[in-house]
């Protein structure tokens, strides 16, 4: 019985330090992807202005990085399953992406082109690997947390990498800002984060090869197609992997068709240059850092669907704080609400996500949901810049709000149906 006892005891410490050691590598893993993204991800828009680009070309930097991940995920979600070692091929394929910000660093040095044209689009394709590396995480986080440990993991590592993000964020503008005195000197600057940006990435690929328990397919994946064709005959009976989704698409209409909306109206209308950018990104993290493990916690003892339906309300408010946003101080201080929501939004939407995909084949899931969104993400911010000129930003901004509030009494409905199914569950 002692015997029993101890084996018992044994092993549940060991899984307790593996998920330790896990939630750690998690936490390192996303300060450095962080860190490498708010060094160049919030100057984006104002390199492309700096670039000369139009306001189409500000909005395909949101769009074109999606239109090209529909093309990734479900060759992708083949490609990780064809190989028998998971962690191996997506590290690989991170590698590549990461390779992108060198490619970046090079745009200024072409003549004779449109340089913000060429900007944007190799933005756009480094979304190709970028996808399917995101994915092969995704999937290897199923594998490495049980649905108990995976809000704390998150919320962790969301929280971590903010603070850290935001101090990238801070230096990064006060640099930009304060140095360069010529538009030359900006650009020769946003060239040498790129490369920072590159080399610090390249630590983020390095700790995901760190996670322990990713799980490894005794064969190779000859039968993936099989798979493939089996899951989207499947799916009709995954009734909350179909309701999630619909919800979800019609959230990301208008979560997409609002970001070159925020940029334009920005660096545009407000005229921030790379300081207040920064500012921005800095009191928006602010929020989040504290935000993200409340969420967690909250999620734990409420649910994810009906932390979720609540974070989203706060994103409708989100585009109306801008179009209420008459300087750039006072759109400082609306981030920091902004900030509260999207750390809910983001950290919930990927639990759930988790939550109602299937244990077999959830890569192929995975795959599908990514790419159905892909889709949506990829039309949204041309819509966006249509109402814009259809009528003028702010109406758009609003028209765009009101996008959020539909999609967010459809996450509550959606809570409901949930409970209802629990009930009726309970009493049979």
């Amino acid at each position: 019985m002692r015997k029993v006892f101890w084996l018992k005891y044994e092993t549940n410490s060991f899984k307790g330090k593996l998920v330790d050691y896990n939630i750690k590598i998690n936490i390192f893993n996303g300060i450095l992807a962080t860190v490498a993204l708010n060094l160049v991800n919030p100057y984006l828009a104002k390199f492309a202005e700096r670039l000369g680009a139009t306001d189409y070309q500000i909005a395909y930097l949101t769009s074109l990085p999606h239109f090209v991940s529909i093309f990734a995920f479900i060759p992708g979600a083949i490609l990780i399953e064809s190989f028998r070692n998971k962690k191996n091929i997506t590290s690989s394929i991170m590698l590549l992406h990461k390779m992108f910000y060198l490619l970046l660093a090079f745009v200024p040095f072409f003549k004779g082109v449109d340089r913000a044209a060429l900007f944007v689009t190799l933005v756009g394709l480094m979304n190709l690997p970028g996808s399917i590396g995101t994915m092969g995480y995704q999937s290897s986080i199923g594998d490495i947390f049980l649905p108990e440990d995976r809000g704390r993991a998150m919320g962790l590592r969301n929280r971590y990498g903010t603070i850290f993000g935001m101090i990238a964020t801070f230096l990064s503008g006060q640099i930009l800002a304060r140095l360069p005195s010529t538009n030359k000197q900006a650009i020769c600057l946003y060239q040498i984060f790129f490369v920072i940006a590159f080399l610090v990435s390249t630590g983020e690929v390095v700790f995901y090869t760190k996670f322990r328990g990713i799980k490894k397919r005794k064969k190779g994946s000859s039968k993936y197609v099989e798979s493939l064709k089996k899951t989207i005959k499947n799916i009709p009976n995954e009734k909350d992997f179909i309701i999630f989704a619909l919800c979800s698409l019609f959230f990301h209409v208008g979560w997409m068709a609002a970001q070159p909306l925020f940029s334009i109206y920005t660096i545009k209308v407000l005229k921030a240059n790379e300081i207040w950018l920064s500012t921005i990104s800095i009191a928006s993290s602010l929020s989040s850092i504290i935000a993200y493990t409340k969420w967690a916690k909250f999620a734990d003892k409420k649910g994810n669907s009906l932390a979720l339906s609540i974070a989203i309300v706060g994103m409708g408010v989100t585009p109306l704080l801008y179009a209420l946003s008459n300087s750039i101080k006072m759109l400082v201080l609306f981030n920091i609400i902004i900030g509260i929501s999207a750390a809910g939004t983001n950290l919930i939407l990927f639990n759930i996500l988790l939550e109602v995909t299937p244990k077999e084949n959830r890569t192929i899931y995975i795959a599908l949901y990514n790419t159905f969104i892909a889709i949506v993400s990829a039309i949204s911010p041309i819509l966006g810049i249509a109402l814009k000129d259809a009528t003028n930003i702010k109406v758009a901004l609003v028209m765009v709000g009101a996008l959020r509030f539909i999609a967010s009494i459809f996450f509550f409905l959606r809570n409901k149906y949930n409970k209802k199914k629990k009930i009726l569950a309970q009493a049979n």
